[in-house]
């Protein structure tokens, strides 16, 4: 592994914040057509740009080198201390993808303005921060900064109830921060650094390796984070957020935002030993909240909060390779093949989960429809609303194909890494189970864009379930449709892209498996002399995945129709209406992060 001792690649962060600061300035000053040139030359700053940056570093990266250092050059006790690595390079790949694809979407869609434009790369540039930083206070920073970005924009929806889901998810998150401060400060009086390497040579050199102190205090950075990613018991503020926030933000939250504070977590978990315990928790966490959050998305009859529960159960999925991961360690073959996975999973799930967000929102909005059981006929109500070509169905069964592991679609390759990689462990049968939920769910949903249409007039919303917390007045969505009543060049073009990624990815899955095995052998795997050659070449169609994947199809035929019976309605019923509140959620962080504690004090 080779170092490279610039902060060059920092204009990751910079470009962006320089197209909000140029998006500012043209809502203050201009108007009209400049105003939108204006908007439109700050996007590609922001989001165009970058990728110049991602393509120069590709080489060096992909060799096994890692920029490093501080920013400007101050001292390790007061700058910026930065890692820009594989697993860096792979998260801003994912973060540029979908955000660009979502911007261009919400051109169509809204919303729109140089003010969103503004907050929207402000939350971009804060994603690329947190990838990169190798400070557990600017870690701290890169994370407020992204979830207040995020509060604005799931604020800025039209639809009623927007402001009260931003507003419980901004005290939810507060709270889970306020435990990660003080988690940093644990580890600062421990210490006395910030700086990831510094902190964990000094707890290397005091007894037993900081004891409960360090313990306490990586739990409860621990336990904050997992609010951020959503992962039992800590998932309930996710899907009145991801319902209600306009579609593109939806996209951009779902595909990017809950997975980056994960990857960052990677270089937090393991600076005391028994960080490695505490990651094999979480990842018996995660592969139960993939098949708890399945079961909920299927009993649920708003497209969206369907959708929100998905990402719920996919970010399960990759929770449960990143803690086996780790526990392995990154630097064995099964640690390697695991991470790989998870991040390859975490990718295709960014790309695939994008363009359902995007595409199911266009349907609810033309239909102005958004109860799953009501909403029939989408093919039929797109062509009426002025969709010539097909675009958002062929998109959306591309999506649909890919979450529920079809080949040749992404999906299909990632889960099948995860198989591979989690062969033999219990993860592994709570996943398939899940898999076959994934099955079920989306056939109820792909139902919306066949049969007769519903007939509700686009533009005028329909009838939907309360999409209120626990305890807050229930309120209906409304559309967000622009009136314009066609799809649009922006919403096509989006979808063009996402629908050509999640296919071009799927048929080179073996290859992008490569390709992130290769990128992770400059990170921290390589530090132990890792290579990704002892690693065996990812086999798509072997007749055990190919089995799999048909008996994975079948039962989750046979349990949607299970659904569909009256006892089936009855459960389902049931499980959608239980009670959510900020109480629970709290008690849930007190004892998970409790949970914690002990499970790594005990190892």
């Amino acid at each position: 592994m080779s170092t490279i001792n610039s902060d060059i690649v920092y204009t990751l962060v910079g470009l962006p914040l320089l197209g909000s600061a140029l998006a500012l300035f043209s809502k203050a000053f201009f108007k009209g057509a400049k105003n939108r040139i204006l908007e439109y030359s700050a996007a590609f700053i922001g989001l165009a740009l970058p990728w110049i940056m991602l393509i120069y570093t590709l080489p060096d990266i992909f060799n096994g080198g890692v920029y490093s250092g501080i920013i400007g050059g101050w001292s390790p006790q007061v700058g910026i201390q930065f890692r820009f690595d594989g697993l860096a390079w792979l998260v801003n790949l994912m973060g540029f993808t979908v955000a660009g694809s979502a911007w261009i979407y919400s051109l169509g869609k809204g919303p729109r303005g140089a003010g969103f434009t503004s907050v929207f790369l402000i939350q971009t540039a804060a994603l690329a921060a947190t990838s990169m930083t190798a400070d557990i206070f600017n870690l701290f920073v890169c994370l407020e900064v992204m979830g207040i970005a995020s509060y604005v924009l799931v604020a800025s929806s039209e639809k009623p109830g927007a402001m009260l889901a931003s507003f419980s998810y901004l005290m939810v998150s507060a709270t889970a921060m306020v435990f990660f401060l003080i988690g940093i400060f644990g580890l600062y009086r421990l210490t006395g650094s910030l700086g990831y390497e510094s902190i964990a040579a000094s707890l290397a050199a005091v007894p037993d390796h900081g004891g409960i102190g360090a313990i306490v205090s990586v739990s409860l950075i621990v336990g904050a984070v997992a609010i951020r990613v959503a992962i039992m018991p800590v998932y309930g503020w996710l899907p009145d957020a991801h319902a209600l926030a306009p579609h593109s933000i939806s996209a951009v939250l779902s595909g990017v935002l809950i997975k980056t504070p994960l990857f960052a977590l990677s270089r937090v978990i393991l600076l005391i030993p028994a960080g490695a315990r505490a990651a094999e928790l979480m990842g018996y966490a995660g592969a139960l909240t993939a098949l708890v959050a399945v079961i909920i998305a299927l009993s649920q009859s708003d497209v969206k909060r369907l959708l929100a529960y998905h990402s719920v159960s996919q970010i399960g999925y990759v929770v449960a390779a990143w803690g086996a991961a780790l526990h392995a360690g990154p630097a064995s073959p099964q640690g390697a093949a695991l991470m790989t996975a998870a991040f390859l999973h975490a990718l295709f799930h960014a790309l695939f989960k994008g363009l359902l967000f995007l595409t199911v929102g266009n349907l609810s909005d033309a239909a102005g429809e958004r109860n799953v059981y009501r909403l029939k006929g989408g093919a039929s109500i797109l062509r009426r609303a002025g969709e010539r070509i097909p675009v958002t169905l062929i998109a959306f069964m591309s999506a649909a194909l890919a979450i529920t592991a079809i080949p040749p679609m992404n999906g299909y390759a990632s889960k099948t890494a995860l198989s591979y990689a989690l062969k033999g462990s219990w993860e592994y049968t709570l996943l398939f189970a899940a898999g076959i939920g994934t099955v079920a769910s989306f056939i109820k949903l792909g139902r919306s864009f066949f049969g007769k249409a519903s007939g509700v007039p686009s533009g005028i919303p329909g009838d939907i379930p309360s999409v209120a917390p626990s305890g807050a007045r229930a309120v209906t969505p409304a559309s967000n449709h622009n009136g314009s009543g066609t799809s649009g060049i922006a919403e096509a073009v989006s979808h063009v892209v996402l629908t050509a990624a999640v296919i071009s990815t799927g048929v080179f899955g073996p290859g992008m498996y490569r390709f992130v095995l290769t990128m992770f052998s400059s990170g921290a795997a390589a530090d132990s002399g890792y290579s990704p050659t002892r690693v065996p070449d990812l086999n798509l169609y072997s007749w055990s995945a190919l089995q799999n994947m048909l008996i994975i199809l079948a039962s989750g035929i046979a349990v949607y129709l299970l659904s569909q019976t009256t006892m089936g309605k009855l459960i389902l019923k049931r499980i959608r209406e239980r009670q959510r509140g900020f109480h629970g959620l709290l008690t849930s962080f007190t004892l998970g992060t409790l949970a914690l504690a002990a499970w790594m004090y005990l190892a």
